[in-house]
Protein backbone atom coordinates (compact mmCIF):
# COMPACT_ATOMS: atom_id res chain seq x y z
CA UNK A 1 0.00 0.00 0.00
CA UNK A 2 2.85 2.37 0.94
CA UNK A 3 4.61 1.52 -2.30
CA UNK A 4 1.44 2.24 -4.26
CA UNK A 5 0.92 5.57 -2.45
CA UNK A 6 4.56 6.57 -3.04
CA UNK A 7 4.25 5.69 -6.72
CA UNK A 8 1.04 7.71 -6.95
CA UNK A 9 2.71 10.78 -5.38
CA UNK A 10 5.68 10.50 -7.73
CA UNK A 11 3.36 10.21 -10.73
CA UNK A 12 1.30 13.20 -9.57
CA UNK A 13 4.38 15.40 -9.01
CA UNK A 14 5.75 14.35 -12.39
CA UNK A 15 2.44 15.20 -14.08
CA UNK A 16 2.24 18.60 -12.39
CA UNK A 17 5.85 19.37 -13.28
CA UNK A 18 5.17 18.34 -16.87
CA UNK A 19 2.06 20.56 -16.94
CA UNK A 20 4.08 23.54 -15.70
CA UNK A 21 6.70 22.91 -18.39
CA UNK A 22 3.99 22.63 -21.03
CA UNK A 23 2.42 25.89 -19.77
CA UNK A 24 5.81 27.63 -19.87
CA UNK A 25 6.45 26.34 -23.35
CA UNK A 26 3.02 27.45 -24.54
CA UNK A 27 3.63 30.94 -23.14
CA UNK A 28 7.01 31.10 -24.83
CA UNK A 29 5.53 29.95 -28.11
CA UNK A 30 2.74 32.50 -27.80
CA UNK A 31 5.24 35.32 -27.24
CA UNK A 32 7.23 34.20 -30.27
CA UNK A 33 4.05 34.00 -32.33
CA UNK A 34 3.07 37.53 -31.25
CA UNK A 35 6.54 38.79 -32.20
CA UNK A 36 6.18 37.13 -35.58
CA UNK A 37 2.81 38.83 -36.12
CA UNK A 38 4.35 42.20 -35.22
CA UNK A 39 7.14 41.70 -37.76
CA UNK A 40 4.55 40.75 -40.37
CA UNK A 41 2.55 43.91 -39.68
CA UNK A 42 -0.41 41.99 -38.25
CA UNK A 43 -0.77 44.23 -35.22
CA UNK A 44 -4.34 43.27 -34.34
CA UNK A 45 -3.40 39.59 -34.22
CA UNK A 46 -0.43 40.39 -31.99
CA UNK A 47 -2.69 42.43 -29.72
CA UNK A 48 -5.07 39.46 -29.40
CA UNK A 49 -2.23 37.09 -28.44
CA UNK A 50 -0.92 39.45 -25.76
CA UNK A 51 -4.42 39.95 -24.37
CA UNK A 52 -4.87 36.18 -24.19
CA UNK A 53 -1.63 35.84 -22.24
CA UNK A 54 -2.73 38.58 -19.84
CA UNK A 55 -6.05 36.84 -19.31
CA UNK A 56 -4.05 33.89 -17.98
CA UNK A 57 -1.63 36.03 -15.97
CA UNK A 58 -2.24 39.72 -15.30
CA UNK A 59 1.31 40.06 -13.94
CA UNK A 60 2.98 39.04 -17.21
CA UNK A 61 5.10 42.16 -17.84
CA UNK A 62 6.50 40.91 -21.13
CA UNK A 63 3.02 40.36 -22.52
CA UNK A 64 1.84 43.75 -21.26
CA UNK A 65 4.79 45.52 -22.87
CA UNK A 66 4.07 43.66 -26.09
CA UNK A 67 0.43 44.74 -25.83
CA UNK A 68 1.47 48.37 -25.35
CA UNK A 69 3.76 48.21 -28.39
CA UNK A 70 1.14 46.55 -30.61
CA UNK A 71 -1.37 49.25 -29.62
CA UNK A 72 1.22 51.95 -30.34
CA UNK A 73 1.69 50.50 -33.83
CA UNK A 74 -2.07 50.85 -34.40
CA UNK A 75 -2.00 54.45 -33.16
CA UNK A 76 -4.21 53.47 -30.19
CA UNK A 77 -2.28 55.89 -28.06
CA UNK A 78 -4.34 56.06 -24.87
CA UNK A 79 -4.61 52.26 -24.40
CA UNK A 80 -0.90 51.94 -25.25
CA UNK A 81 0.00 54.48 -22.58
CA UNK A 82 -2.28 52.82 -20.02
CA UNK A 83 -0.75 49.38 -20.61
CA UNK A 84 2.77 50.74 -20.12
CA UNK A 85 1.72 52.78 -17.08
CA UNK A 86 0.42 49.60 -15.41
CA UNK A 87 3.93 48.16 -15.62
CA UNK A 88 5.54 51.30 -14.20
CA UNK A 89 3.07 51.23 -11.30
CA UNK A 90 4.61 47.96 -10.09
CA UNK A 91 8.11 48.25 -11.58
CA UNK A 92 9.42 51.81 -11.47
CA UNK A 93 12.80 50.73 -12.86
CA UNK A 94 11.44 49.33 -16.12
CA UNK A 95 13.08 51.49 -18.80
CA UNK A 96 11.20 49.90 -21.70
CA UNK A 97 7.85 50.73 -20.08
CA UNK A 98 8.89 54.37 -19.67
CA UNK A 99 9.96 54.39 -23.33
CA UNK A 100 6.53 53.13 -24.39
CA UNK A 101 4.78 55.69 -22.18
CA UNK A 102 6.92 58.52 -23.53
CA UNK A 103 6.37 57.59 -27.16
CA UNK A 104 2.60 57.30 -26.72
CA UNK A 105 2.53 60.67 -24.95
CA UNK A 106 4.66 62.30 -27.64
CA UNK A 107 2.43 61.12 -30.47
CA UNK A 108 -0.57 62.39 -28.52
CA UNK A 109 1.05 65.84 -28.48
CA UNK A 110 1.85 65.72 -24.74
CA UNK A 111 5.34 67.15 -25.15
CA UNK A 112 6.12 68.15 -21.60
CA UNK A 113 5.27 64.84 -19.96
CA UNK A 114 6.66 62.76 -22.83
CA UNK A 115 10.11 64.31 -22.45
CA UNK A 116 10.27 63.31 -18.80
CA UNK A 117 9.28 59.71 -19.58
CA UNK A 118 11.75 59.38 -22.46
CA UNK A 119 14.64 60.75 -20.40
CA UNK A 120 13.74 58.42 -17.53
CA UNK A 121 13.74 55.47 -19.94
CA UNK A 122 17.26 56.28 -21.13
CA UNK A 123 18.48 56.90 -17.59
CA UNK A 124 17.32 53.39 -16.69
CA UNK A 125 18.52 51.84 -19.96
CA UNK A 126 20.71 53.88 -22.29
CA UNK A 127 20.20 51.27 -25.02
CA UNK A 128 16.42 51.63 -25.19
CA UNK A 129 16.09 52.22 -28.93
CA UNK A 130 12.40 53.18 -28.71
CA UNK A 131 13.18 55.99 -26.25
CA UNK A 132 16.09 57.14 -28.43
CA UNK A 133 13.83 57.25 -31.48
CA UNK A 134 11.20 59.11 -29.45
CA UNK A 135 13.73 61.74 -28.41
CA UNK A 136 14.83 62.00 -32.05
CA UNK A 137 11.21 62.75 -33.02
CA UNK A 138 10.99 65.37 -30.28
CA UNK A 139 14.21 67.02 -31.52
CA UNK A 140 12.80 67.03 -35.05
CA UNK A 141 9.51 68.58 -33.94
CA UNK A 142 11.44 71.23 -31.96
CA UNK A 143 13.59 72.04 -35.04
CA UNK A 144 16.88 70.52 -33.83
CA UNK A 145 17.29 68.44 -36.95
CA UNK A 146 20.96 67.52 -36.60
CA UNK A 147 20.34 66.22 -33.07
CA UNK A 148 17.45 64.15 -34.46
CA UNK A 149 19.74 62.73 -37.15
CA UNK A 150 22.34 61.60 -34.60
CA UNK A 151 19.76 60.04 -32.25
CA UNK A 152 18.13 58.10 -35.09
CA UNK A 153 21.49 56.77 -36.24
CA UNK A 154 21.99 55.35 -32.74
CA UNK A 155 18.45 53.91 -32.57
CA UNK A 156 18.93 52.14 -35.91
CA UNK A 157 22.25 50.70 -34.76
CA UNK A 158 20.48 49.22 -31.74
CA UNK A 159 17.43 47.93 -33.66
CA UNK A 160 17.98 47.78 -37.43
CA UNK A 161 14.77 45.76 -37.97
CA UNK A 162 12.32 48.54 -36.98
CA UNK A 163 10.79 50.03 -40.17
CA UNK A 164 9.51 53.24 -38.57
CA UNK A 165 13.03 54.36 -37.71
CA UNK A 166 13.99 54.43 -41.38
CA UNK A 167 10.95 56.56 -42.26
CA UNK A 168 11.94 59.05 -39.55
CA UNK A 169 15.52 58.98 -40.79
CA UNK A 170 14.40 59.71 -44.36
CA UNK A 171 12.36 62.73 -43.23
CA UNK A 172 15.29 64.09 -41.25
CA UNK A 173 17.63 63.62 -44.22
CA UNK A 174 15.15 65.35 -46.51
CA UNK A 175 15.03 68.40 -44.23
CA UNK A 176 18.85 68.43 -44.23
CA UNK A 177 18.69 68.19 -48.07
CA UNK A 178 20.52 64.83 -48.01
CA UNK A 179 18.28 63.43 -50.73
CA UNK A 180 20.40 60.41 -51.69
CA UNK A 181 20.64 59.42 -48.04
CA UNK A 182 16.88 59.88 -47.68
CA UNK A 183 16.36 57.52 -50.63
CA UNK A 184 18.69 54.98 -49.00
CA UNK A 185 16.70 55.18 -45.76
CA UNK A 186 13.44 54.54 -47.59
CA UNK A 187 15.07 51.64 -49.44
CA UNK A 188 16.04 50.17 -46.07
CA UNK A 189 12.44 50.60 -44.97
CA UNK A 190 11.25 48.49 -47.91
CA UNK A 191 13.79 45.81 -46.98
CA UNK A 192 12.55 45.36 -43.41
CA UNK A 193 8.91 46.51 -43.52
CA UNK A 194 6.08 43.96 -43.79
CA UNK A 195 4.64 43.56 -47.25
CA UNK A 196 1.04 43.79 -46.02
CA UNK A 197 0.62 47.55 -46.66
CA UNK A 198 1.14 47.75 -50.41
CA UNK A 199 -0.30 51.28 -50.62
CA UNK A 200 2.32 52.61 -48.21
CA UNK A 201 5.07 50.73 -50.01
CA UNK A 202 3.93 52.28 -53.29
CA UNK A 203 4.20 55.76 -51.75
CA UNK A 204 7.69 54.95 -50.50
CA UNK A 205 8.80 53.69 -53.91
CA UNK A 206 7.57 56.96 -55.41
CA UNK A 207 9.59 58.91 -52.83
CA UNK A 208 12.69 56.84 -53.59
CA UNK A 209 12.38 57.64 -57.29
CA UNK A 210 11.81 61.30 -56.42
CA UNK A 211 14.86 61.55 -54.14
CA UNK A 212 17.06 59.56 -56.54
CA UNK A 213 16.10 62.03 -59.25
CA UNK A 214 17.03 64.96 -57.02
CA UNK A 215 20.27 63.34 -55.85
CA UNK A 216 22.66 66.11 -54.81
CA UNK A 217 20.74 68.83 -56.66
CA UNK A 218 20.54 72.15 -54.84
CA UNK A 219 16.85 73.04 -54.80
CA UNK A 220 15.14 76.40 -54.26
CA UNK A 221 17.97 78.52 -55.62
CA UNK A 222 17.07 82.15 -54.99
CA UNK A 223 17.94 85.25 -56.97
CA UNK A 224 16.81 88.87 -57.18
CA UNK A 225 16.60 91.49 -54.41
CA UNK A 226 16.97 90.38 -50.81
CA UNK A 227 13.55 91.86 -50.00
CA UNK A 228 10.54 91.99 -52.29
CA UNK A 229 6.99 93.18 -51.68
CA UNK A 230 4.20 91.52 -53.63
CA UNK A 231 0.54 92.60 -53.59
CA UNK A 232 -2.08 89.92 -53.07
CA UNK A 233 -5.83 89.57 -53.37
CA UNK A 234 -7.78 88.13 -50.47
CA UNK A 235 -10.62 85.80 -51.44
CA UNK A 236 -12.28 83.52 -48.94
CA UNK A 237 -9.64 84.57 -46.39
CA UNK A 238 -6.92 83.13 -48.66
CA UNK A 239 -4.08 85.26 -50.14
CA UNK A 240 -3.76 84.91 -53.94
CA UNK A 241 -0.62 86.14 -55.71
CA UNK A 242 0.49 86.25 -59.33
CA UNK A 243 3.54 84.13 -60.18
CA UNK A 244 5.36 83.26 -63.36
CA UNK A 245 6.25 79.60 -63.87
CA UNK A 246 9.31 78.59 -65.94
CA UNK A 247 9.56 82.15 -67.30
CA UNK A 248 6.55 81.33 -69.47
CA UNK A 249 3.08 81.73 -68.07
CA UNK A 250 1.58 83.92 -65.37
CA UNK A 251 -0.65 81.99 -62.96
CA UNK A 252 -2.59 82.55 -59.73
CA UNK A 253 -1.24 80.72 -56.69
CA UNK A 254 -2.36 80.70 -53.06
CA UNK A 255 0.20 81.33 -50.31
CA UNK A 256 -0.31 78.11 -48.37
CA UNK A 257 1.50 77.44 -45.10
CA UNK A 258 -0.64 74.31 -44.75
CA UNK A 259 1.18 72.63 -47.65
CA UNK A 260 4.66 71.21 -47.11
CA UNK A 261 5.29 70.92 -50.85
CA UNK A 262 4.11 73.35 -53.51
CA UNK A 263 1.34 72.28 -55.90
CA UNK A 264 0.66 72.99 -59.56
CA UNK A 265 -2.61 71.96 -61.14
CA UNK A 266 -2.53 69.16 -63.68
CA UNK A 267 -4.11 71.52 -66.25
CA UNK A 268 -1.42 74.18 -65.77
CA UNK A 269 1.33 71.54 -65.84
CA UNK A 270 0.02 70.21 -69.15
CA UNK A 271 -0.04 73.71 -70.69
CA UNK A 272 3.55 74.30 -69.57
CA UNK A 273 4.73 70.81 -70.64
CA UNK A 274 5.83 70.00 -67.08
CA UNK A 275 6.33 66.24 -66.99
CA UNK A 276 6.16 63.95 -63.95
CA UNK A 277 9.55 62.93 -62.57
CA UNK A 278 8.18 60.30 -60.16
CA UNK A 279 4.88 58.90 -58.98
CA UNK A 280 3.60 56.28 -56.59
CA UNK A 281 0.63 55.49 -54.38
CA UNK A 282 -1.90 57.90 -52.96
CA UNK A 283 -1.67 60.68 -50.40
CA UNK A 284 -4.36 60.93 -47.73
CA UNK A 285 -5.97 64.36 -47.62
CA UNK A 286 -9.02 66.33 -46.51
CA UNK A 287 -12.18 66.37 -48.63
CA UNK A 288 -13.75 64.28 -51.37
CA UNK A 289 -12.48 60.70 -51.57
CA UNK A 290 -9.90 61.36 -48.86
CA UNK A 291 -6.91 60.78 -51.13
CA UNK A 292 -5.23 61.83 -54.36
CA UNK A 293 -2.68 60.17 -56.61
CA UNK A 294 0.90 61.21 -55.91
CA UNK A 295 2.70 62.69 -58.92
CA UNK A 296 5.91 64.68 -58.47
CA UNK A 297 7.13 67.39 -60.83
CA UNK A 298 10.03 69.83 -60.87
CA UNK A 299 9.41 73.47 -61.81
CA UNK A 300 12.39 75.13 -63.48
CA UNK A 301 11.54 78.42 -61.80
CA UNK A 302 8.90 80.35 -59.88
CA UNK A 303 9.06 84.16 -60.07
CA UNK A 304 7.41 86.51 -57.56
CA UNK A 305 7.82 89.97 -59.01
CA UNK A 306 11.58 90.58 -59.00
CA UNK A 307 12.33 87.54 -56.82
CA UNK A 308 12.97 84.17 -58.41
CA UNK A 309 13.34 80.64 -57.07
CA UNK A 310 14.83 77.97 -59.35
CA UNK A 311 14.25 74.21 -59.17
CA UNK A 312 11.06 73.91 -57.15
CA UNK A 313 9.64 70.42 -56.48
CA UNK A 314 5.85 70.27 -56.63
CA UNK A 315 2.91 67.92 -56.61
CA UNK A 316 1.03 67.75 -59.89
CA UNK A 317 -2.65 67.16 -59.12
CA UNK A 318 -6.16 68.42 -59.61
CA UNK A 319 -6.76 71.70 -57.80
CA UNK A 320 -10.40 71.61 -56.73
CA UNK A 321 -12.84 74.53 -56.56
CA UNK A 322 -16.59 74.73 -55.93
CA UNK A 323 -18.55 74.40 -59.16
CA UNK A 324 -19.94 77.95 -58.86
CA UNK A 325 -16.69 79.63 -57.76
CA UNK A 326 -15.80 82.81 -59.69
CA UNK A 327 -12.48 82.94 -61.53
CA UNK A 328 -11.01 85.18 -58.83
CA UNK A 329 -11.36 82.34 -56.30
CA UNK A 330 -9.87 79.62 -58.51
CA UNK A 331 -6.20 78.77 -58.02
CA UNK A 332 -3.67 77.28 -60.44
CA UNK A 333 -1.58 76.04 -57.54
CA UNK A 334 -0.16 76.64 -54.08
CA UNK A 335 3.14 77.99 -52.81
CA UNK A 336 4.05 75.66 -49.95
CA UNK A 337 6.49 75.75 -47.07
CA UNK A 338 9.31 74.14 -49.05
CA UNK A 339 9.56 77.50 -50.88
CA UNK A 340 8.43 79.84 -48.10
CA UNK A 341 10.91 78.37 -45.61
CA UNK A 342 13.74 80.01 -47.55
CA UNK A 343 12.46 83.46 -46.57
CA UNK A 344 11.28 85.51 -43.66
CA UNK A 345 7.64 85.77 -44.76
CA UNK A 346 5.37 88.63 -43.75
CA UNK A 347 1.69 88.53 -44.71
CA UNK A 348 0.05 91.90 -44.13
CA UNK A 349 -3.66 91.13 -44.32
CA UNK A 350 -4.64 94.76 -43.74
CA UNK A 351 -2.54 96.19 -46.58
CA UNK A 352 -2.77 93.00 -48.66
CA UNK A 353 0.98 92.75 -49.12
CA UNK A 354 3.33 89.77 -49.03
CA UNK A 355 6.95 90.51 -48.07
CA UNK A 356 9.66 87.93 -48.80
CA UNK A 357 13.00 88.61 -47.12
CA UNK A 358 16.01 86.40 -47.89
CA UNK A 359 18.58 88.58 -46.13
CA UNK A 360 21.27 86.16 -44.87
CA UNK A 361 21.01 85.29 -41.19
CA UNK A 362 23.70 86.24 -38.72
CA UNK A 363 25.84 83.40 -37.40
CA UNK A 364 24.48 83.80 -33.87
CA UNK A 365 20.90 83.51 -35.17
CA UNK A 366 21.72 80.28 -36.99
CA UNK A 367 23.45 78.87 -33.92
CA UNK A 368 20.43 79.64 -31.75
CA UNK A 369 18.24 77.39 -33.89
CA UNK A 370 20.58 74.38 -34.01
CA UNK A 371 21.81 74.03 -30.43
CA UNK A 372 20.16 73.60 -27.04
CA UNK A 373 19.12 69.93 -27.11
CA UNK A 374 15.87 69.06 -25.39
CA UNK A 375 17.76 67.01 -22.80
CA UNK A 376 19.27 70.25 -21.45
CA UNK A 377 16.17 72.41 -21.12
CA UNK A 378 12.40 72.09 -20.82
CA UNK A 379 10.16 72.36 -23.85
CA UNK A 380 9.24 75.94 -24.83
CA UNK A 381 6.64 77.32 -22.40
CA UNK A 382 3.12 78.06 -23.57
CA UNK A 383 3.37 81.80 -22.83
CA UNK A 384 6.63 83.42 -23.98
CA UNK A 385 7.48 87.09 -23.40
CA UNK A 386 5.65 89.78 -25.36
CA UNK A 387 7.83 91.62 -27.89
CA UNK A 388 6.52 95.16 -28.49
CA UNK A 389 3.28 94.82 -30.47
CA UNK A 390 4.33 91.44 -31.79
CA UNK A 391 3.48 88.32 -29.88
CA UNK A 392 5.83 85.42 -30.34
CA UNK A 393 4.05 82.10 -30.89
CA UNK A 394 6.09 78.94 -30.19
CA UNK A 395 6.13 76.60 -33.18
CA UNK A 396 6.73 72.92 -33.67
CA UNK A 397 7.20 71.08 -36.94
CA UNK A 398 5.12 68.04 -37.81
CA UNK A 399 6.80 65.03 -39.41
CA UNK A 400 5.59 66.35 -42.74
CA UNK A 401 7.19 69.75 -42.12
CA UNK A 402 4.06 71.77 -41.31
CA UNK A 403 4.00 74.49 -38.64
CA UNK A 404 1.99 73.62 -35.52
CA UNK A 405 1.08 75.92 -32.61
CA UNK A 406 -0.91 75.50 -29.43
CA UNK A 407 -4.32 77.07 -28.90
CA UNK A 408 -6.94 77.05 -26.17
CA UNK A 409 -10.70 76.66 -26.40
CA UNK A 410 -12.99 78.28 -23.86
CA UNK A 411 -13.54 75.98 -20.88
CA UNK A 412 -10.57 73.71 -21.65
CA UNK A 413 -7.23 74.00 -19.87
CA UNK A 414 -5.50 71.46 -22.07
CA UNK A 415 -3.88 73.08 -25.14
CA UNK A 416 -4.88 71.86 -28.60
CA UNK A 417 -2.38 71.47 -31.44
CA UNK A 418 -3.30 73.48 -34.56
CA UNK A 419 -1.66 73.57 -37.98
CA UNK A 420 -1.09 77.17 -39.11
CA UNK A 421 -2.69 77.23 -42.55
CA UNK A 422 -2.98 80.40 -44.64
CA UNK A 423 -4.45 78.26 -47.43
CA UNK A 424 -7.49 77.33 -45.32
CA UNK A 425 -10.43 79.73 -45.32
CA UNK A 426 -11.62 78.80 -41.86
CA UNK A 427 -10.59 77.19 -38.60
CA UNK A 428 -11.09 73.44 -38.21
CA UNK A 429 -11.51 71.01 -35.30
CA UNK A 430 -10.96 67.30 -35.86
CA UNK A 431 -13.79 64.82 -35.43
CA UNK A 432 -11.69 62.80 -32.99
CA UNK A 433 -11.09 65.89 -30.80
CA UNK A 434 -14.82 66.67 -30.78
CA UNK A 435 -15.52 63.17 -29.52
CA UNK A 436 -12.64 62.87 -27.04
CA UNK A 437 -13.17 66.26 -25.41
CA UNK A 438 -16.99 66.08 -25.47
CA UNK A 439 -17.52 69.11 -27.70
CA UNK A 440 -20.73 67.84 -29.34
CA UNK A 441 -22.88 70.28 -27.35
CA UNK A 442 -21.09 73.15 -29.13
CA UNK A 443 -22.30 72.14 -32.60
CA UNK A 444 -24.17 74.82 -34.53
CA UNK A 445 -27.77 73.72 -35.04
CA UNK A 446 -29.22 73.33 -38.53
CA UNK A 447 -26.05 74.57 -40.20
CA UNK A 448 -23.96 72.61 -42.71
CA UNK A 449 -21.14 73.70 -44.97
CA UNK A 450 -19.23 72.68 -48.07
CA UNK A 451 -15.46 72.15 -47.81
CA UNK A 452 -12.99 72.03 -50.68
CA UNK A 453 -9.83 70.13 -49.78
CA UNK A 454 -6.84 68.63 -51.54
CA UNK A 455 -8.81 65.42 -52.13
CA UNK A 456 -11.97 67.09 -53.43
CA UNK A 457 -15.26 68.57 -52.30
CA UNK A 458 -17.02 67.45 -49.11
CA UNK A 459 -20.62 68.42 -48.42
CA UNK A 460 -22.80 68.51 -45.30
CA UNK A 461 -19.95 69.45 -42.96
CA UNK A 462 -20.96 70.38 -39.41
CA UNK A 463 -19.36 73.16 -37.35
CA UNK A 464 -18.72 74.16 -33.75
CA UNK A 465 -19.56 77.55 -32.32
CA UNK A 466 -16.57 78.55 -30.18
CA UNK A 467 -17.05 81.04 -27.38
CA UNK A 468 -13.38 81.85 -27.86
CA UNK A 469 -10.20 80.63 -29.52
CA UNK A 470 -6.98 81.80 -27.87
CA UNK A 471 -3.46 81.55 -29.25
CA UNK A 472 -0.90 82.72 -26.71
CA UNK A 473 -2.96 85.51 -25.11
CA UNK A 474 -4.58 86.52 -28.42
CA UNK A 475 -8.28 85.77 -28.18
CA UNK A 476 -10.93 85.64 -30.88
CA UNK A 477 -14.48 85.53 -29.56
CA UNK A 478 -17.50 83.93 -31.22
CA UNK A 479 -15.39 81.90 -33.61
CA UNK A 480 -16.52 79.06 -35.82
CA UNK A 481 -14.70 75.81 -36.52
CA UNK A 482 -15.65 73.25 -39.14
CA UNK A 483 -15.59 69.62 -38.00
CA UNK A 484 -13.46 67.50 -40.33
CA UNK A 485 -11.77 64.13 -40.30
CA UNK A 486 -8.09 64.94 -39.77
CA UNK A 487 -6.98 61.30 -39.61
CA UNK A 488 -5.35 61.69 -43.05
CA UNK A 489 -3.30 64.58 -41.67
CA UNK A 490 -2.42 62.77 -38.46
CA UNK A 491 -1.21 59.68 -40.29
CA UNK A 492 1.93 61.61 -41.21
CA UNK A 493 2.04 64.42 -38.63
CA UNK A 494 4.05 62.51 -36.02
CA UNK A 495 2.00 63.99 -33.17
CA UNK A 496 -1.73 64.57 -33.05
CA UNK A 497 -3.13 67.70 -34.66
CA UNK A 498 -6.48 68.64 -33.15
CA UNK A 499 -7.30 71.27 -35.72
CA UNK A 500 -6.29 73.92 -38.22
CA UNK A 501 -6.05 77.67 -37.69
CA UNK A 502 -7.17 79.24 -40.94
CA UNK A 503 -7.63 82.61 -42.56
CA UNK A 504 -10.67 83.59 -40.50
CA UNK A 505 -8.32 83.91 -37.51
CA UNK A 506 -5.09 84.93 -39.26
CA UNK A 507 -6.67 87.78 -41.26
CA UNK A 508 -6.81 89.86 -38.06
CA UNK A 509 -3.01 90.02 -37.91
CA UNK A 510 0.22 91.02 -39.50
CA UNK A 511 1.68 87.51 -39.77
CA UNK A 512 5.44 87.00 -39.66
CA UNK A 513 6.79 83.49 -40.26
CA UNK A 514 10.52 82.78 -40.53
CA UNK A 515 11.16 79.04 -40.62
CA UNK A 516 14.88 79.65 -41.05
CA UNK A 517 14.82 80.60 -37.37
CA UNK A 518 11.49 78.91 -36.53
CA UNK A 519 9.92 82.20 -35.50
CA UNK A 520 6.23 83.01 -35.73
CA UNK A 521 4.91 86.43 -34.71
CA UNK A 522 1.37 87.79 -34.75
CA UNK A 523 0.68 91.52 -34.57
CA UNK A 524 -3.03 92.38 -34.16
CA UNK A 525 -4.50 94.66 -36.83
CA UNK A 526 -7.82 96.37 -36.21
CA UNK A 527 -10.61 94.79 -34.20
CA UNK A 528 -11.65 91.19 -33.81
CA UNK A 529 -8.87 90.17 -31.42
CA UNK A 530 -8.46 90.74 -27.68
CA UNK A 531 -5.05 90.82 -26.04
CA UNK A 532 -5.07 89.12 -22.66
CA UNK A 533 -2.70 90.77 -20.19
CA UNK A 534 -1.09 88.23 -17.86
CA UNK A 535 -1.29 89.15 -14.19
Amino acid sequence: MKLFFRAFIIALVTALTFAVVIHAESRGKALKRAEKELRAGNFEQAEAIYNDLLTKNQDDKEARMGLSFSLLKQNKLIPSFEAAAQIVATDSLNGRAFGLMGTALLRSGEFRTSLQSLLTALKLDNKDHLALAGLAELEYFEHRTRNAYDALQRAIQLEPREPDYYVSQARVCSRLELYSEAADAYQNFLSVAPKTDEERRARIRGLIDFYRYLGTTKLHRQSGPDVVTIPFELHGNRPFITVKINNKQTLRFVIDTGASLSVISDKAAEKLSIKPIARGGHARAVGGSGEFGIVYGLLDSVSFGEAKVDLVPAYIRTVHSPANAPDAERADGYIGLSVLSNFAVTIDYKEKKLILDRTPLKEEDVAATTTAPSTAAPVTPIVPPMLDDKINIPLRSTSGGLASAEGLLDGHEKPFNFIIDTGASTTVISKSAVKRFSLENMKLKNMIFQVVGAAGVENDVEALGLASLTVNNLRQRNARALILNLDPVNETSGFEQHGIIGGDFLRHFLVHLDLRQFKFHLTPQGGGIERIVSK
